[in-house]
């Protein structure tokens, strides 16, 4: 539902809290579901989703800051005037819809996993939101990066500071999509002493 609401927005942040909300629905399944896949992927999808979404909600107020809205349909064109921006934009959209490779794949392949095994049509249902992410995230890039541009702005392009702090949480990405096993080390203890105390479903 969250992702369906996304892709009628117009307001950029509006837009990506709704992203948001499509991804705490993974969460709460894995919640649901209560086995170690589930439980794991819970955790990777919130430590993933807090670096893709905060980036993304600081791209949009750098937007704001230069544009002076949020409002995507008074966008468009911002391609080829700020390339560094809209090259993080792009990897942070694609970062958020779980593209392979990346931290959000992980933790909802991992949740999907832990899921089936509780429940197949609630499975099912949830994977209904990873066919809408890359349709809420084309229609962001697509308004804001490539229309033709609706209104004349004077637009300046991220320097180093901003480049600096996009850089390490690009490598966050990257580092929890193709070396997963680090963080799911640190949170195996805490999930195991769940099961001891708790248990898991079988």
């Amino acid at each position: 539902y969250g992702a369906h609401l996304a892709c009628g927005q117009t307001d950029m942040k509006r837009l990506i809290a709704y992203t948001s909300i499509s991804h705490m629905g993974f969460i709460l399944l894995g919640i649901f579901a209560w086995n170690e896949l589930a439980l794991q992927g819970a955790v990777m999808t919130m430590l993933a989703h807090g670096i893709s979404s905060a980036a993304l909600f600081m791209i949009a107020g750098a937007l704001q800051e230069r544009l002076h809205t949020r409002d995507m349909r008074r966008m468009g064109g911002l391609w080829a005037e700020v390339p560094r921006l809209s090259v993080v934009a792009l990897f942070f959209s694609i970062a958020a819809l779980g593209m392979p490779g990346l931290g959000n794949f992980i933790g909802e392949f991992l949740v999907l996993l832990g899921a089936y095994q509780a429940s197949v049509p609630l499975t099912a249902l949830a994977a209904l939101g990873l066919i809408a992410a890359p349709i809420y995230s084309l229609i962001l890039i697509q308004k804001t990066f490539h229309e033709e541009p609706r209104e004349q702005h004077t637009v300046w392009d991220f320097g180093r500071r901003e480049m600096t702090t996009m850089g390490f949480m690009i490598v966050a990405m990257v580092w929890m999509g193709v070396y997963p096993q680090t963080f799911l080390d640190l949170s195996a203890p805490v999930i195991d002493n769940l099961d001891h105390i708790f248990g898991f479903r079988n």
